[in-house]
């Protein structure tokens, strides 16, 4: 993998999200999907395919129950994405702050075999990698908006989210979240609390930018961009 043509496509292909996203956030899913299927042809296909069958699903949710809400959030013009994008670098920081401070990757990122030998395939996937980031925000928002409307009818706990209608949802998918990245992505078990907190971060970021994603789409982006890079950095030296 050659790191520097890999940022240059990684910084394009977002870029190329941001615009899609402010056009219409239906054009950047299409983006995001036709991307995934590329990465479905040249490397793990059941890893792929896991991931295209939960986007599909979070965009059925969207499009099916328009009350949702999810994605109409989307801020155009140039001053609320630079907004955006500022605040999910602070985000990022933040993060890796306390990655830093606590002894490992909070979030950690999915490992992908790319399976093609093609240059342009191999210097594609810190993308993916990353790519993979905003696709997980938007699983876990269309839970968060599911369990926000729906929560008050589960037995029992449902009294919980009719008292606390977002607190509840958002430190239960932030759960549920950081058990799947501890156990999917190889992310210590000491760090279960941590990484739950970090998808808590996400979805609080999501409510409080009007239900637009693109500051955790960009923390997320560049923690899993970031981290398949320095493995391309190390599998090289």
């Amino acid at each position: 993998m050659a790191v520097l043509t890999a940022i240059t496509i990684m910084a394009l292909s977002f870029l190329a999200y941001v615009i899609f996203r402010s056009i219409n956030h239906i054009v950047a899913d299409v983006f995001l999907f036709i991307l995934f299927i590329f990465a479905f042809v040249v490397s793990n296909r059941e890893f792929s395919l896991f991931y295209l069958l939960l986007f599909v699903i979070a965009i059925v949710i969207d499009l099916s129950i328009p009350k949702f809400e999810i994605g109409t959030g989307i801020k155009s013009g140039f001053m609320p994405i630079v907004i955006a994008l500022i605040a999910g670098l602070g985000l990022y920081l933040v993060i890796t702050l306390i990655s830093v401070r606590v002894g490992g990757n909070i979030v950690g990122a999915p490992e992908i075999a790319i399976a093609s030998t093609s240059t342009i395939a191999q210097n594609m996937r810190p993308t993916f990698v990353g790519m993979l980031g905003i696709i997980e925000n938007r699983i876990a928002f269309a839970f968060f908006e599911v369990l926000n409307l729906f929560g008050v009818l589960i037995p029992i706990i449902g009294v919980a989210f009719n008292l606390m209608p977002y607190l509840v949802p958002i430190i239960v998918v932030g759960l549920i979240m950081g058990i799947f990245h501890v156990t999917a992505y190889s992310v210590a078990i000491s760090l279960l609390l941590w990484a739950s907190i970090a998808f808590m971060l996400f979805i609080a970021s999501y409510i409080m930018m009007g239900r637009d994603s693109l500051a955790s789409d960009t923390t997320h982006f560049l923690n899993n961009g970031n981290i398949d890079v320095m493995r391309g950095l190390s599998i090289v030296i």
